[in-house]
């Protein structure tokens, strides 16, 4: 059952820190970009870390969450019933954020992620961290966000996969690179990374969709906005014990029933439901399959059953 949804990055060009107006522009130029992005029929759009004042001299503007950033993409996401992930520093309670900000399609607030990881110099200017890392339910499945130095750091991701991100917005002034292939392998979520000079779309099994540097957009004219289409219905799967249980499956439901790639080389299996109103969940529990996710959790549990000397565990009752 495909559940695909476009998504859209926006390579933020930022004003010069001087511009007359900058924040008024800046949130103008935001504006056009989901315009594009409506254009181009996407469900959801999301900007760089800290975009409403990026490139600034001092970028370090807070915001309350009915300030005029919000509420300027939230007028926009309710045009083009589009969602918008807007990151920008927030202050809540008089307490500071580096902030992430999901926007419905009826220009509501879904939720709001604080990043869990600021650095030294962000702890230097009263951010305070946040403690949770939720996914946010969407009508095309479940979003999680996550800023810039987050990725260095598993237990971030970890909870991004506990609360059952299907696509992570990974928001930042840096590319990320091969560390983007380490969590979507190891958590199975795709990720959409986007900084002020590229965005990133990775796949469930750690795979470069596509990267688009801006210097296209700024040589040629053309918009910094970068779509791909993603079925969040794909599940990766470890090979170990569901090869014979994926047999069972085409038994069954016939040769065309799911989506099959096996990747040897890294022992995965990319997997989704081609059955109609059939989920990939669905089948994963019908045929008793395991996600990738579910797998190393299985492993570290039993490992610390193993250290305790209780495994195998007792069969009780």
């Amino acid at each position: 059952m495909d559940r695909e949804a476009i998504i859209s990055l926006v390579s933020f060009p930022t004003l010069s820190s001087d511009e007359p107006d900058r924040l008024n522009r800046t949130l103008v130029r935001m504006a056009q970009y989901i315009d594009h992005a409506a254009e181009l029929k996407s469900d959801l759009v999301a900007f760089p870390e800290i975009c409403n004042y990026l490139g600034a001299e001092n970028p370090w503007q807070f915001e309350p969450l009915d300030g005029p950033t919000v509420t300027a993409m939230s007028q926009k996401a309710k045009q083009h019933s589009i969602y918008v992930v807007c990151p920008l520093g927030t202050v809540e309670n008089g307490n500071r954020y580096n902030s992430s900000v999901l926007i419905d399609r009826e220009g509501q607030i879904t939720g709001v992620y604080h990043k869990n990881f600021p650095t030294h110099a962000e702890l230097d200017l009263g951010i305070i961290p946040g403690t949770e890392t939720p996914a946010f339910q969407t009508d095309f499945g479940r979003v999680g966000l996550s800023i810039c130095f987050d990725i260095n750091y598993w237990e971030v991701g970890s909870e991004l996969c506990r609360n059952r991100s299907e696509l992570v917005i990974w928001s930042s002034m840096w590319q990320g690179q091969r560390m983007l292939t380490k969590w979507a392998i190891e958590f199975g979520f795709y990720i959409g990374a986007t900084y002020s000079r590229q965005s990133t779309f990775v796949d469930i099994a750690g795979r470069e969709i596509v990267a688009v540097n801006r210097n296209i957009s700024d040589a040629t004219g053309s918009s910094p906005v970068t779509s791909a289409k993603l079925d969040l219905d794909r599940r990766l799967l470890h090979h170990d014990e569901n090869i014979g249980r994926l047999q069972k499956l085409y038994q069954k439901y016939g040769g065309t029933a799911a989506y099959c790639e096996w990747l040897p080389q890294e022992c995965l299996v990319v997997f989704g439901s081609q059955l109609p109103e059939v989920s990939s969940d669905e089948l994963i529990e019908e045929f008793n399959l395991e996600s990738m996710r579910d797998y190393l959790a299985r492993v570290r549990r039993d490992r610390e059953l193993a250290l305790s000397g209780e495994y195998p565990p007792t069969a009780t009752g």
